[in-house]
């Protein structure tokens, strides 16, 4: 008894709360109405005044057909002018809006009708003859807002109508009750008297419905009525058993009988409040007569035609937002039935799965096309869209639910049948209505789970066919829709360009996962690289390439550590997969970046595709132990020359550089792992050969590649690179004392190409100055290596030295800011290097010859090298920033003189077979005259160059090293030496000291400086 009254009461509040929702939007279409109303009076003013012009007009004619006619013209050769008085005689009477009308002539004056028929001039006003000027029309009047409800109208006209029927219905509750508890009537009788009631309150309902002032007193009987019957219904089932309604069947056809009349009255009376309650009653019917038994399609059949009906409603009456509820009570009774009936009815085993599969496929295509079925107004259709997705993803909640098992997930084509069908039916509601397009990207992550958890968990190397497949139908359903989307003129979103990028990510998932790795496995990923590649051409999405290129050589990469370290299987196969994609995206790159060079990342395209694939190689070299570097090199080889070839075909010379800075690392990768100098012929052939490759493209395709630079730059440093391997080999294994002439062999080809660039390219050639430039400077860089070759230690400084000053004579006739830089970076090396490194002391054992040392030429040729660099360089080339590149050369090679000064005096006195030299102010009293007097002498030699040049700097230079020696020789001197030797540095300081005051006084005496 409780039980039916608590379910009496909630059905109660719903008549309460259905009223209100059905009051807010009776108001919304009554403001609608309004509206539509006003712009109706609108129409009618203007229509009403363009009939009253149109009148006037008419009534104008009139007045000028009625006027008398003109006699005959006399012939005569010229017309009668018409005088101001014959015009204001003959005037028609004017009108509200002035014409222009033609004076009639002159009429006869023995015709007395005539007097009759005119007005007098004077009472006729005078023709206007100004141009007629149109009415402003009147502005459209201002539509007046739409009245609000009242309080008094609401409280009077609907509240008080809902309270009334929600009391009647507790009336007739409590009536019942009260007849229950005495006893009064028998259980058939009072089933009797309520199917009486309801349908009495559903009669009266719809008659009052014929009096349009009492339409919320009918829809609020209507409801209670409808309300009435679905709970004695009930009660006659479940409390009474009361034949027939103890049979759940007849009960279910009763219940049905009500819903279907509900819709009815709702369509008929406009009342959506009854369409909310015969739908609430139709999803409650199969819970309040559940007999406790699985009948699925009897079930789902009813539920299908419920919805079927709400739907049919929804689109006659345009009341969409009812969809929403259906779709809501639908993922309520399908939830409902998988808590109580998956289980315990065995749908994971056999074909059963297939029961719920079609359940959820069934519905979400049922709302779908009920979406497109009522489809009208871009406004109202979120309402059946959202319907329609909010099934989809009841659908997908039920296929996570299979992943748990075991019986499900053994077998992929049932269970991504269902979840691809998911996947079709989300891309036709995104299709129908673009509004919900991010719901595309949504789907595409939670599939992309979900084949990520199964990969993860259940699959095996007998799925994996299946698996491949079903990843290929998950990236091929998405493409296809995303280019299908880009030809309809819409803007792709984000996700759809990267949703065949996750199908990669799904194809790397069975390498981590599986043990070995199929074959089979190389199709798929090219077939989805392929697709990306096709969906860029279609949208312009280039970032979506670069994913794909990485992944796919991850995915490569992966297989590669898959094979066992230090051995050579395998090998073959993993070049032949890593040659084929690297040939595949680096066509598939350059066409794209050609055809779409704005797009960002284009430039970036071919350079990463070119790189990538010999980022694998050198990972192969390392991780492999392969002795023979043939196949790794051949491979290299192939894609250097498919990559010379994209440059030479496509113009994007940015390939050369990246081939040869690809090919260098490969090589050196592989030296520093594999090499054996008991085979090192082979490697050297390679090393040779692809050094002689890169020299002479630029030469074979010298007319294409005339005005351009990399190609030339790749040519010039492809022995640069090549040299250091080169000596590596023949150093280790066929060591010789003539080394010296491998450098002279490197220089051969640069000083060719250079005499071949100055024949044959015109100084009108923009790009002739580069090419100049480093053909120049790497000819200079192997003629300089010579010495530091064929020699060491200091013959490297003394390399650098000569090559930069060589390259600061090259600025000179070829002025390109690389050569001044580079020569500028090898001086200062070669100044830290002999300045300030303490170990050039200690190089050699000290000779018996004094002075005669390898300091002399080491230290006086780099000098020399200094200043022939600040001659070199004449302005304004001297100046690289605010840098003067000559007064720092000059005093690099002034100070280099100067410490060649004080090793050689320290040379002289340091014992022959000492291993470093040794310097020190104390206990040797010639060395310390020989000192002071040497800094005295370097300083007056200072101060007649200056005062020579006109120098200031110099000048300066030699005053402050003349006052240190004055220092040394009054602070230290005087008090260490004896006396033969003081009176010796007195002297000569002096002497010094005074010739320095007599060339100021004599030559600067008047210098403004």
């Amino acid at each position: 008894m409780d039980e039916i009254i608590l379910l009496l009461v909630i059905i109660g509040g719903a008549v309460l709360i259905m009223p209100i929702i059905a009051l807010v939007f009776a108001v919304r279409a009554r403001r609608r109405t309004e509206a539509l109303s006003a712009e109706i009076s609108s129409l009618r003013e203007i229509a009403a005044k363009s009939i009253e012009r149109e009148a006037r007009l008419i009534r104008r004619i009139e007045v000028l057909e009625a006027g008398p006619r003109p006699a005959q013209w006399a012939p005569a050769a010229a017309a009668p002018v018409a005088t101001p008085e014959a015009i204001a005689k003959h005037a028609p009477t004017p009108s509200a809006a002035p014409v222009f009308v033609k004076a009639p002539p002159p009429m006869p004056p023995a015709e007395p009708a005539a007097a009759k028929t005119f007005v007098p001039a004077a009472a006729v006003p005078a023709p206007d003859f100004r141009p007629a000027v149109e009415p402003k029309p009147r502005p459209a009047p201002t539509r007046a807002p739409a009245p609000s409800l009242s309080l008094e109208q609401f409280m009077g006209a609907k509240l008080f109508a809902w309270v009334g029927g929600l009391a009647l219905f507790l009336g007739i509750i409590f009536f019942v009750k009260l007849s229950i508890e005495r006893g009064w009537i028998s259980p058939e009788l009072r089933t009797a008297i309520g199917f009486v009631i309801g349908a009495g309150l559903v009669g009266a309902g719809v008659v009052i419905q014929r009096r349009k002032p009492y339409a919320t007193l009918a829809h609020t009987l209507c409801a209670t009525g409808i309300v009435v019957l679905y709970g004695v219904s009930f009660a006659a089932h479940a409390l009474y058993h009361i034949p027939p309604f103890n049979h759940a069947l007849v009960t279910f056809g009763m219940m049905t009988l009500i819903t279907t009349a509900a819709f009815l009255l709702a369509v008929r009376m406009e009342a959506q409040v009854v369409a909310v309650l015969g739908m609430l009653g139709g999803f409650l019917t199969p819970i309040l007569c559940s007999t406790g038994h699985d009948n699925p399609g009897g079930l789902f059949g009813y539920i299908a035609l419920l919805d079927i009906g709400v739907l049919a409603v929804a689109k006659h009456k345009r009341w969409l937002h009812l969809t929403a509820l259906a779709a809501g009570g639908t993922i309520i009774m399908q939830a409902g039935w998988m808590v109580k009936f998956f289980r315990a009815s065995g749908y994971a085993m056999g074909s059963a799965t297939w029961i719920p599969v079609i359940v959820f496929l069934g519905f979400a295509a049922l709302f779908m096309l009920a979406a497109w079925w009522s489809r009208q107004r871009e406004d109202e259709d979120a309402y059946p869209a959202s319907a329609a997705l909010a099934l989809c993803g009841s659908a997908l909640c039920a296929a996570f639910l299979f992943l748990d098992f075991g019986a499900i997930t053994e077998r992929p084509t049932l269970l991504y049948s269902f979840v691809l069908g998911i996947n079709a039916v989300v891309l036709l509601i995104v299709w129908q209505q673009p509004r919900v397009a991010r719901a595309q990207g949504i789907t595409a992550a939670l599939t992309f789970l979900h084949l990520s958890i199964w990969t993860a968990t259940r699959l095996t190397d007998e799925l994996l066919p299946y698996a491949l497949g079903i990843y290929l139908g998950f990236g091929l359903l998405h493409t296809a829709f995303a280019v299908l989307w880009q030809r309809r003129s819409q803007s792709t979103t984000l996700f759809m360009c990267w949703t065949p990028v996750i199908t990669l990510v799904l194809l790397l998932m069975p390498v981590l996962c599986l043990d070995a790795v199929s074959l089979m496995l190389w199709p798929a990923i090219l077939l989805v690289d392929l697709l990306i590649i096709g969906l860029a051409i279609f949208t312009g999405a280039l970032i979506p390439v670069l994913a794909a290129l990485a992944l796919t050589l991850i995915t490569a990469g992966a297989w590669l550590f898959r094979l066992p370290a230090n051995t050579a299987g395998g090998l073959g196969m993993f070049l032949i997969v890593l040659g084929g994609f690297a040939v595949l995206f680096g066509v598939a790159s350059s066409f794209l970046a050609r055809k779409m060079p704005k797009v960002p990342l284009a430039a970036m395209l071919p350079v990463s595709s070119a790189v990538l694939p010999f980022a694998l190689l050198i990972l192969a070299t390392l991780h492999l132990h392969v002795i023979d570097p043939s196949p790794v090199f051949g491979l290299a080889l192939l894609l250097t020359v498919f990559l010379l070839g994209l440059a030479h075909i496509s113009g994007i010379t940015v390939l050369v550089p990246t081939a040869l800075g690809c090919v260098l690392a490969l090589e050196w990768a592989w030296h520093g792992q594999s090499f054996n100098a008991e085979h090192a012929t082979t490697p050297l052939l390679w090393y040779v050969g692809f050094y002689a490759l890169f020299t002479a493209f630029p030469l074979v395709f010298q007319k294409l590649f005339a005005t351009r630079q990399l190609p030339w730059i790749a040519s010039a440093a492809a022995g640069l690179g090549t040299f250091g391997l080169v000596y590596r080999v023949v150093g280790l294994t066929w060591p010789n004392e003539m080394m010296g002439l491998l450098p002279v062999a490197f220089a051969v080809a640069p000083l060719l190409c250079l005499v071949f660039v100055l024949k044959q390219h015109g100084t009108e050639n923009p790009a002739r100055l580069t090419q100049l430039a480093w053909f120049g400077g790497v000819a200079l860089f192997f003629i300089t290596l010579i010495f530091p070759i064929q020699f060491e230690k200091q013959w490297i400084t003394l390399g650098w030295a000569l090559e930069g000053a060589a390259l600061c004579w090259l600025f000179r006739r070829v002025p390109h800011e690389g050569l001044r830089g580079t020569g500028a970076v090898l001086l200062v090396a070669a100044f830290v290097r002999l300045a300030l490194n303490p170990a050039v002391l200690a190089y050699q054992t000290r000779g018996e010859t004094a002075i005669l040392n390898w300091q002399l030429y080491a230290y006086s040729l780099s000098a020399l090298a200094m200043f022939a660099a600040a001659r070199w360089l004449t302005p304004p080339g001297d100046r690289w920033g605010e840098v003067n590149l000559r007064g720092v050369f000059c005093a690099f090679g002034g100070v280099l003189l100067f410490l060649l000064l004080n090793i050689e005096i320290a040379d002289a006195f340091t014992p022959a077979g000492e291993r470093s030299i040794t310097f020190d102010f104390d206990g040797n009293f010639g060395r310390d005259m020989t000192y002071t007097i040497a800094w005295a002498l370097y300083a007056l030699v200072l101060l007649i160059i200056g005062i020579w040049q006109r120098n200031a700097p110099t000048r300066y230079a030699g005053i402050g090293l003349l006052a240190v020696a004055l220092l040394k020789l009054f602070l230290h001197d005087l008090a260490n030496i004896e006396s033969i030797y003081r009176i010796g540095a007195l002297m000569v300081v002096a002497v010094i000291a005074l010739a320095a005051s007599f060339l100021y006084q004599r030559f600067l005496s008047d210098d403004p400086k």
